[in-house]
């Protein structure tokens, strides 16, 4: 028997298959670098064709799949849908929004359109998200105050969307590091973390609310919504001191 013979073959539906995942890969990298060359464009150019914001707006988390070694769990659909909801009711279109660690929030409240939406920026370490091209900031919780933009951006955020991306102290105290320096005086954070953290919480004055945000394929941990002032859709948890 000659080595070729010994050679296991594929069956013409598993080949099949094999060519459409392949033709499918292909296809949503040409999207996703199409969706790049738009993003830079919008800011290189002084007037931005509206066909261009609403290519950026079909962006959704379909595009993104999860990386648990990341640590990435995304929201279920309500999650996502009540923050981005609680950023377009608070805020106008001359309000400064970045979302820190918490593209599934972000990516809902670009698709909703809002009137912020080239003041939105997504702070992020996976860099699958730059297709949002000047308004994505690589993000590194591990060195809170260094990311493009720093400065620009500095003490002028009217609100955060929040979420560390492990459920450590170390984690949450840095990146709350990064709220503080960005944060306008009066601004308004929203953290989205598990019930552990709340005494490191509450040290920068973010209270637990009535709000459980969800997630599409499940987490184990008691995940829970803070914030920073009164809100109606997030209503102070009643038994806190």
């Amino acid at each position: 028997m000659s080595a070729s013979d010994s050679e296991p073959e594929l069956s013409a539906e598993t080949l099949r298959i094999l060519q459409q995942v392949m033709q499918e890969q292909q296809e949503q990298q040409e999207r996703f670098e199409q969706l790049r060359q738009q993003a830079e464009d919008r800011f290189d150019e002084a007037q931005e064709a509206d066909s261009k914001e609403k290519d950026l707006s079909k962006i959704t988390m379909d595009f993104f799949r999860e990386d648990w070694q990341l640590s990435q769990f995304w929201y279920d659909e309500n999650t996502s849908e009540q923050l981005a909801r609680e950023v377009l009711e608070n805020t106008d279109k001359d309000s400064l929004v970045c979302c820190i660690s918490s593209p599934t929030a972000y990516v809902k409240l670009m698709s909703m359109k809002p009137p912020t939406q080239n003041n939105n920026f997504l702070f992020e370490y996976d860099t699958r998200f730059d297709v949002y091209g000047r308004q994505f900031i690589h993000y590194d919780y591990s060195h809170p105050l260094e990311f493009r933009l720093a400065q620009e951006l500095k003490s002028s955020v009217d609100l955060i969307v929040v979420d560390p991306p492990f459920l450590s102290e170390e984690c949450l105290t840095k990146t709350l590091e990064t709220v503080r320096f960005l944060l306008k005086e009066g601004g308004k954070v929203v953290l989205c973390t598990g019930a552990v953290m709340e005494p490191i919480a509450k040290k920068d004055g973010l209270l637990m609310t009535t709000f459980y945000p969800g997630h599409q394929n499940g987490l184990s941990n008691d995940f829970r919504c803070y914030v920073n002032y009164s809100s109606e859709r997030f209503p102070f948890k009643m038994d806190q001191e």
